[in-house]
């Protein structure tokens, strides 16, 4: 089955991590969305011990990780979500694009 997907990505006002909407849109009409909060700590695969204590260092000494929230500064970052999400949420399907 075909589908078109579009996606919003917002990042932290310190790049820690992003806010990423994606909605994907099916030929039947179906629509999915994915929101997730990606966090470049949570990304790395240190295997080794020397790898496993730098890990270990940088989310000590790093941005406490709470609840893996998402830090905007100012209304104004917080208006154009509100803006591009109502974009995202009028996009569709157009069958030959």
């Amino acid at each position: 089955m075909k589908e078109k997907s579009n996606m919003l990505v917002l990042p932290c006002d310190c790049k820690c991590c992003m806010l990423v909407i994606e909605k994907t849109v099916w030929e039947d009409g179906d629509i999915n969305y994915n929101i997730s909060v990606q966090d470049s700590r949570y990304d790395h695969n240190y295997n080794t011990l020397w790898g496993r204590i730098k890990s270990a260092a940088k989310v000590l000494f790093g941005k406490p990780i709470y609840y893996n929230d998402l830090y905007l500064e100012g209304e104004e970052s917080f208006l154009k979500l509100i803006k591009d999400m109502e974009s995202l949420a009028g996009f569709e399907y157009f069958e030959g694009e």
